[in-house]
């Protein structure tokens, strides 16, 4: 009887066990499946640099603008400053005796001379637009994730100041991994102002705290 006694008790210490372990398991599956707390929002402050392509009243080509950037994390907000925005678009002083014989041709005649010339002799070289331009932006999703890689989803409102003088909306991504280098991709749209490009910035907060 006192055996029966006992061997009642282990088995119900056994199926105690055996119902206790995978709870056990999956309170530690469950532990380690927990993605590590969020680092805190911080701010930072970039040297930028970019190459987009430009559309403009005047014709089509291509930007190079230099400034800096800040992301101020805690309010959600990405501004931009270009203190020079070089456009280089075509020029209109081509010499007329140089003519294309239909619109989309590359081939140049020479009307004068009477035979087909080099292409760039029907081009009017380039001109150098300079202007300038700020934008402040709101951070919609602090993270994107395209590829392995998380981005700011933007969309702001700017002001470009010249060579055209415009207000334009933004919309982009800024990919902030809170090392030393940071870039992103912009579509800035205004009146007679269209303009998608790619930007890198350099960290300078890490510099300034160091002085």
């Amino acid at each position: 009887m006192l055996f029966m006694r006992r061997a009642h008790t282990i088995g119900l210490a056994l199926l105690l066990a055996l119902l206790l372990a995978p709870a056990g398991e999956s309170q530690m599956a469950t532990w380690q499946e927990t993605p590590p707390p969020r680092k805190p929002p911080v701010n930072r402050f970039y040297a930028s640099v970019g190459v987009g392509f430009l559309n403009i009243d005047r014709g089509i080509g291509v930007n190079i603008p230099l400034g800096f950037t800040t992301v101020l994390g805690r309010y959600r907000l990405l501004a931009t400053a270009r203190l020079l925005d070089v456009g280089l678009l075509e020029g209109n002083d081509r010499d007329p005796r140089y003519i294309r014989p239909s619109f989309r041709s590359t081939l140049c005649f020479d009307s004068q001379a009477g035979y087909y010339v080099p292409s760039y002799h029907c081009s009017g070289g380039t001109d150098a637009l300079l202007s300038s331009a700020v934008d402040l932006s709101y951070v919609l999703f602090d993270e994107v994730w395209i590829g392995d890689q998380p981005g700011k989803l933007f969309a702001g409102l700017g002001h470009r100041f010249a060579q055209p003088q415009t207000f334009y909306g933004t919309i982009g991504l800024f990919f902030d991994n809170r090392s030393r280098d940071a870039g992103g991709v912009k579509l800035a749209i205004g009146r007679d102002y269209v303009n998608l490009g790619i930007v890198w910035g350099w960290d300078l907060t890490r510099i300034l705290r160091r002085r």
